[in-house]
């Protein structure tokens, strides 16, 4: 039996490679031959594959063949997207930033429409994919618009917004039963460690305010429509919730207490921007001596994140969810590793450098191997106990 669910998720992952292959290989075909074709053709050839690929996969679904039909609509939410652009550049729609952001958000409304219609965990999780992209698109649309730079800051909280907004409905979807609530909660746990995780660089934390930032009221108005979604959502996701008593109160207390840390970070973060006039040259590094508050606000927001690793590990050991067990593992893993760069940069060509690298290579060895470890012990709990005969 065991052998059986890894062969058949071996095959999976070789059938959706196969699917990504072929959109590459119909976009590059396409792309060769683009400028021959009359428009009408062009738009029937992308409309007959992309019907192709999510009618097929969900026969092949429909016949007991899961990989591949989940490969199958893969691979049509891939040919849709791809589609939005081929079909907007016929009609030579605008170039602009704001031009594509409009069509990643009719591409991510597009490939979740379909993920319900066909049950398609696969293709939400492309869509979530493509609504992070969206969301920087957005905001340097943004900027362009303004023809000036907006504050990081601002992009910042459009993050944390849309971790509430995942939250609010993996919480209406598990009082549901619904299997994609297992996908909203994982993509949460996902958008708070990878905010976070992009916070610890200390580089970037004095760019989240800059002084000589315009600012920006298409930004500010989008952040507060933003926000009202995200709050229906947890508004409503709490409420079917809790009367269905799918969720306990220390998860939301934990989860509250998360978003206002967060918020708080990103908050405090204005106080350590420096106005220099040169974001390029802080970014390469012409910043300087590095202030006390700039040291301890780094120091501050590294320790969250450990606490944000942590508390997720605890989270999916909790739940009995391996992924999210494993997608803390992950960012802890990460975490080192760049600490570790961090500190071959600042002391690069001085002799300890050597030292580093023996001790790193040492630390890296025994970490690998206990934290391998440590997943392994995690994931057993998490598995149901044996029943004996």
């Amino acid at each position: 039996m065991l052998t059986g669910k890894k062969g058949a998720s071996f095959g999976t992952i070789v059938a959706v490679f196969g699917s990504i292959l072929i959109a590459l290989g119909i976009a590059w075909l396409i792309a060769q031959n683009w400028h021959q074709l009359p428009s009408a053709v062009k738009i029937v050839i992308l409309l007959v594959v992309t019907s192709a690929a999510y009618t097929s996969g969900t026969i092949f679904r429909v016949k007991g063949h899961q990989g591949t039909g989940k490969s199958l609509l893969i691979l049509g939410a891939l040919l849709y997207t791809l589609s939005i652009f081929l079909i907007a550049q016929i009609f030579s729609t605008s170039t602009s930033f704001q031009g594509t952001a409009w069509l990643l958000l009719l591409a991510w409304i597009g490939v979740i429409a379909a993920a319900y219609l066909f049950d398609s965990s696969a293709s939400l999780v492309i869509a979530l994919f493509e609504f992070i992209i969206w969301l920087v698109i957005q905001f340097i649309a943004f900027m362009e618009a303004k023809d000036d730079m907006i504050s990081p800051g601002i992009l910042a909280f459009y993050f944390l917004t849309a971790g509430i907004l995942l939250y609010g409905l993996s919480l209406f979807h598990r009082s549901k039963g619904y299997k994609f609530a297992r996908v909203y909660q994982w993509w949460t746990a996902f958008y708070f460690l990878l905010f976070t995780y992009i916070l610890t660089f200390q580089t970037l934390l004095p760019l989240m305010w800059p002084k000589e930032a315009a600012s920006a009221s298409n930004s500010l108005v989008f952040l507060l429509f933003f926000g009202i979604a995200a709050s229906a959502s947890i508004l409503i996701g709490l409420v079917k919730a809790v009367s269905n008593k799918s969720v306990q109160n220390k998860e939301i207390f934990a989860f509250i207490a998360v978003v206002v840390l967060l918020g708080v970070i990103i908050g405090l973060t204005s106080f350590v921007s420096e106005d220099n006039g040169d974001m390029l040259s802080w970014f390469l590094g012409g910043r300087g001596e590095v202030s006390t508050a700039l040291w301890a606000m780094w120091i501050f927001v590294n320790i969250t994140f450990i606490l944000a690793i942590l508390g997720i590990i605890f989270y999916g050991t909790w739940q009995k969810l391996p992924k999210i067990i494993n997608l803390g593992v992950i960012f802890f893993g990460l975490d080192v590793i760049t600490r570790y760069v961090g500190f071959i940069m600042d002391l690069w060509g001085y002799t300890s450098l050597s030292v580093i690298f023996i001790t790193g290579g040492i630390v890296l060895l025994a970490g690998g191997y206990f934290i391998e470890k440590w997943r392994r012990n995690l994931i057993t709990k998490t598995e149901p106990a044996k029943k004996t005969k």
